[in-house]
Order: C-alpha cells, then sequence, then structure tokens
C-alpha cells in the first residue's frame, strides 16, 4: 500500500475537536474577531477615503499595505490555530506573525490564480485545486517553507483523501450556514469550529507525510 492510500482522518473526530476548543475559548475567540474587525474597518475606510479622492498612486500603495497587514493577520489566525491543536495557550500577541511573510504572499497569489485557472476551466478543477492547495499556508507558517515547497507538499499531503476533504470542506460550510441562521451568533462558535477543525485535520495528514 502506498503513502497516500495509507493517509485518513475522521472527519467526526475532527469537529468535535474543533467544537471543544471553540467553544471552551469563545472568549478568547471574540476578542481575536474583533481585532480583526477593527484593523478591516479602519482599513477599509481609509481606502474608500482615497478613492474617492481619486489620489490613484497613494490609493495603490495603501491597497499593498493592506494586502501585507491582511496576511500578517492571516499568518496570524494560522498561528493560533495551530497553537490550540498543539494543546498551546495562544495568546493575542500571537497574532502577530511575519515569519515566511512574503512567502506567504507569494504562496496566497499563486494559489488564488491556479485555483482561478482550475474555475475557468469548468469549474470542477477549480474545486480540486483548491482541494489540493489548501494547506499551503499552514505549510509555510508551521513548517516555514518557501512558497513553491508549500504548494508541492500541500499536493502531496492530500492525495488519496481529496473525498474526504471536500466531504468535510461541505460539512463545515453546513455548520457556517447553521451559525449564520442563528441570528448570525452561532458563527461566534462556527468559524472557530471550522478553523481549528481544518488545522486538525492538517495535523493528521502532516503526521502521516514523508516530510513532516
Amino acid at each position: 500500500m502506498s503513502t497516500s492510500q495509507k493517509r485518513s482522518f475522521s472527519k467526526k473526530e475532527a469537529i468535535n475537536f474543533g467544537f471543544k476548543i471553540a467553544k471552551e475559548n469563545i472568549v478568547f475567540f471574540i476578542g481575536l474577531f474583533v481585532i480583526w474587525g477593527v484593523i478591516t474597518v479602519i482599513s477599509s475606510s481609509i481606502q474608500h477615503t482615497l478613492n474617492a479622492d481619486k489620489q490613484s498612486l497613494i490609493s495603490f500603495m495603501l491597497a499593498l499595505v493592506s494586502w501585507v497587514v491582511t496576511s500578517i493577520i492571516s499568518m496570524g489566525f494560522v498561528n493560533i490555530i495551530l497553537k490550540f491543536v498543539d494543546r498551546k495557550k495562544p495568546e493575542y500577541k500571537d497574532l502577530y506573525y511575519i515569519t515566511k511573510l512574503f512567502n506567504f504572499m507569494l504562496a496566497s497569489l499563486i494559489r488564488g490564480l491556479i485555483i482561478a485557472v482550475g474555475f475557468i476551466l469548468l469549474i470542477i478543477p477549480g474545486i480540486i485545486f483548491s482541494i489540493k492547495l489548501q494547506f499551503t499556508e499552514y505549510l509555510i507558517v508551521d513548517k516555514k517553507m518557501d512558497a513553491v515547497d508549500a504548494i508541492k507538499a500541500s499536493w502531496e499531503m492530500t492525495k488519496g483523501v481529496k473525498w474526504n476533504l471536500f466531504l468535510l470542506g461541505l460539512l463545515l460550510g453546513l455548520i457556517n450556514i447553521l451559525g449564520f441562521l442563528c441570528l448570525l451568533i452561532g458563527l461566534i462558535i462556527t468559524v472557530p469550529l471550522a478553523m481549528v477543525a481544518e488545522a486538525y485535520v492538517y495535523r493528521k495528514l502532516l503526521s502521516q507525510s514523508s516530510f513532516k
């Protein structure tokens, strides 16, 4: 049996773990999302003001800065979620994470282009590419990989489990829809649940890969 055939994970186990972590740390996650929301609102407000004044060069520079800030926050979220999966206690300062920032941004750009091309090719390839490359950012934050190496590693570690990952994604999507229907309040639990569940699966698959 090949390495890819041996890879497996439990969707139920991942979701249950995600729910447990989200429930036990709900106050921390609320604070985390408030910080993210404030940064997003400030950035959007400034950019909107400059766009209204038609300062194209300044707007472009601000958009670039906004992308950098968003990337740092995204890396911080990955860093924090992985700490939860590893049974560590993260802090708000862990949201500031800049190690391999350029590689993270480059990988996000390449990954986005690959998925976009996939969707242009009759949608299904785009879904497959998004599944195959979903752990790219995790590998950059967790294993300090370069952009191309992380993309290759994500492609490799998802061999044999694409269908299971697809089903997990559907389940997490449905869970977030239910959270949205609960007057949005449910999202306080379901969004962290989904993030932790995905990171949990990442850890499971990484432990079954040769480059762990």
